[in-house]
């Protein structure tokens, strides 16, 4: 007899997770809250392991075309405050994958059956199913069934705007002041993203576009002239949380996946992937363990530290980036690093040494 699964979201956990479990010989039952999945959305960096963990649920070369992007390693960021100054040059690194939300939700979901219009009020409904998986995001009901209400999301006390604009453009990277920044990052070769973030104790009412211009309006040039290409309607505006820490990710037969286990703020990039790592990674548990419990403890082993490095990570980087006092000592210190790291231009060896 085959084994079931009960997956409660369709978001980037839950279906990561649902193929995952699919590909080891399970029945997945998807239950989605939203009518259908989302048609608009921000391109996503794809870290080297979750571009692993999609290649082992089986999403493979032929199906990454439409709404992905490669962007080669040559592409330098910088890092500049507010006047424009520039603080740090980095080199290119790795090759980046990009894929736009939509596109990659689509891809998860293909062969996936999923029951859209059903929210699950109270997991403990699902109790008799053999397995569980809380993928209901920040706000998890069903963290909170696990561990009690004092496990809600926590408020980073900060908000983010971000989108897309057509085309690309001359620099990438990051602008920093004290209680705010803004980045750029490419979104293919005819599009760049945008994000941006203030410290605030709540979210804006829109339009948003007149927010923007009043926070970020009077910063340098290249951020003016983004801005000057955004339309209203493409903007995305929202509160920034993180998970609480948790002593697991597992009570009896349900376990977190996603933004439920371990939200965390967007200073590295990372969420998407983790969470596509997270279903990977309990499918391949589950195969490998004698029974529900040790696959689930096997998976829990695997991602509970790991995601909370990166949690505690990404709040510390936050708070560095926006940073209020001691900022000036920052530039300085930051500044004094690209200098030192700064590539020198390379010697024509067949010039005679001075």
């Amino acid at each position: 007899m085959g084994h079931s699964a009960v997956i409660i979201g369709a978001g980037i956990g839950g279906l990561s997770t649902a193929r995952a479990l699919k590909r080891h010989g399970w029945s997945v039952t998807v239950l989605e809250q939203a009518a259908a999945l989302p048609t608009s959305g921000t391109m996503l960096g794809m870290w080297p392991a979750a571009m692993k963990a999609l290649a082992d649920i089986g999403i493979d070369a032929p199906s990454r075309t439409d709404g992905w992007a490669h962007i080669a390693a040559s592409a330098r960021t910088r890092l500049w405050t507010p006047a424009g100054r520039t603080l740090l040059t980095a080199p290119g690194g790795a090759d980046v994958n990009l894929v736009s939300r939509p596109a990659l939700l689509a891809a998860l979901a293909r062969d996936i059956d999923i029951t859209f219009n059903t929210q699950v009020i109270d997991p403990g409904q699902l109790d008799d199913a053999e397995l569980v998986v809380g993928a209901d995001g920040t706000f998890s009901r069903t963290r909170q069934r696990m561990f009690g209400d004092r496990f809600h999301a926590r408020s980073l006390g900060a908000v983010a705007w971000r989108g897309t604009v057509k085309g690309a453009v001359a620099g990438y990277g990051e602008t920093w002041a004290p209680g705010a920044l803004f980045g750029i990052t490419p979104a293919g070769p005819d599009a760049t993203n945008w994000y941006a973030c203030i410290r605030a104790s709540q979210t804006f009412e829109g339009p948003h576009l007149v927010h923007i211009v009043d926070q970020f309006g009077y910063w340098h040039r290249g951020v003016r002239e983004l801005i000057d290409r955004i339309e209203e309607n493409t903007v995305l505006h929202h509160g920034l949380f993180e998970a609480p820490k948790l002593r697991r990710f597992i009570t009896g037969n349900t376990v977190l996946v996603g933004d439920a286990a371990h939200a965390m703020a967007p200073f590295l990039g990372r969420g998407a992937c983790e969470a596509i790592v997270d279903g990977a990674t309990l499918g391949r548990s589950m195969a490998q363990a004698t029974s529900v419990k040790a696959g689930l403890a096997l998976f829990d082993h695997e991602r509970r530290a790991r995601t909370r490095r990166l949690v505690l990570a990404s709040h510390l980087m936050g708070q560095f980036a926006m940073m209020d006092t001691g900022s000036g000592i920052r530039n300085a210190a930051v500044g004094t690093v690209g200098r030192l790291v700064k590539p020198r231009p390379r010697r024509d060896p067949t010039l005679p040494r001075r």
